[in-house]
C-alpha cells in the first residue's frame, strides 16, 4: 500500500482498531457498572487515580529508555486505560464524556496545523512550532506579545511536570539575555544554595528547608540544561547504577543483609563500586 493510501483512507487495520475501541468502551462501562462493576473501580475519582497516572507514565518512560517495544505497547495500553477511566468518571459526574475528549483533541489538531488541514503548505520545523504557539496563545486568550514574560511562563508551566517547567523557564529567559555564561557560575550558585540548605536544616524550619531544597533542584536542572543533559535520562541511569551496586552488596551480605551496620554498608558500597569499575574497564578493553 502506498503512503498516500495509508493516510487518506482507512486500512483493514484501522477498521479492526475501531472495532477493538468499541469493545474497550463496552469493557470500561462494564467495569464501572453500578450493579455488576468492579468494587474498586466504582469508588475511584479523578483525584484518587492521580498516583496511578504518575506510576503508569513513569513505567512508560522506563519502557522507552529500555527500548522494549512490547513493554512500550503494554504501557501505552495502561495509559489509555487511565484516559478511559477519567472519561467515564467525567460522564458519571456530568462533566464531559469520551466523545468530548476525542472531539476536543481533533479540533486542537486541526486548528493548530492549518498548513496541513487548510491549505496543504510545506513549512519548516521552526515555522510549525511558531504557528502552534501563536494559535495556542490565541486559544488561551493570552497572546505572548501582550503578556509579561513571567505571566506567559506561569501559564506555560502550570500543567507541566516541574522538571520540564524549569527547563521551559530557562530556555525562554535566556532568549532575553538572562543566562549563564559558564558551568562554573552554576556550580558556584549550587554551592551557595547547598550552604543555605545546611543553615535551614540547622534552624529546623521546615518551610525554609523545603524552599532551599527546591532552589538546589532548580539550579541542578539549570546545570543539566547548560550541559545539554536530559535530567530524567541522567537520573534513570543513576537509579540503575545504584541498583547494580546494591545487587553486589546483596550478594556479599547474603542472608545477613539486615544485620549490616552503616559502616558495613559503606565498606560494601566501596567493594561494589570497585567491582563495577573493573567490570566496565574490562568491557572497554575487550
Amino acid at each position: 500500500m502506498s503512503s498516500k493510501n495509508r493516510y487518506n483512507r482507512p486500512s483493514n487495520s484501522d477498521l479492526e482498531t475501531l472495532e477493538s475501541f468499541k469493545n474497550l468502551i463496552s469493557n470500561i462501562k462494564s467495569l464501572k457498572d453500578k450493579t455488576w462493576g468492579c468494587p474498586w473501580q466504582k469508588i475511584q475519582s479523578h483525584i484518587s487515580l492521580i498516583p496511578f497516572l504518575h506510576e503508569e507514565s513513569s513505567e512508560f518512560v522506563d519502557a522507552i529508555y529500555e527500548k522494549n517495544a512490547n513493554n512500550i505497547c503494554e504501557e501505552l495500553g495502561d495509559l489509555l486505560l487511565q484516559i478511559m477511566l477519567h472519561s467515564e468518571i467525567g460522564y458519571e459526574e456530568k462533566e464531559f464524556e469520551l466523545n468530548d475528549v476525542i472531539k476536543n483533541l481533533n479540533k486542537k489538531i486541526v486548528n493548530r496545523h492549518p498548513y496541513i488541514f487548510n491549505k496543504k503548505e510545506k513549512v519548516s520545523l521552526e515555522k510549525s512550532q511558531e504557528i502552534w504557539a501563536d494559535i495556542k496563545n490565541l486559544e488561551k486568550k493570552a497572546p505572548y506579545k501582550e503578556s509579561p514574560i513571567s505571566r506567559h511562563l506561569n501559564l506555560k508551566i502550570k500543567s507541566l511536570p516541574p522538571t520540564l517547567g524549569t527547563n521551559r523557564i530557562t530556555n525562554v529567559v535566556k532568549e532575553y539575555g538572562f543566562k549563564w555564561e559558564c558551568s562554573n557560575q552554576i556550580l558556584e550558585m549550587l554551592e551557595e544554595e547547598i550552604y543555605e540548605l545546611k543553615e535551614a536544616i540547622k534552624s529546623k524550619q521546615k518551610t525554609d528547608i523545603k524552599d532551599e531544597f527546591g532552589d538546589i533542584y532548580f539550579t541542578l536542572i539549570n546545570l543539566s540544561n547548560f550541559l545539554k543533559i536530559n535530567p530524567e535520562a541522567a537520573l534513570h541511569k543513576a537509579n540503575k547504577k545504584f541498583l547494580d551496586r546494591f545487587s553486589i552488596i546483596e550478594n556479599h551480605a547474603g542472608d545477613n543483609i539486615t544485620k549490616q551496620t552503616p559502616k558495613d554498608f559503606q565498606r560494601l558500597w566501596q567493594v561494589a563500586k570497585n567491582t563495577l569499575m573493573k567490570k566496565n574497564s574490562k568491557k572497554s578493553n575487550d
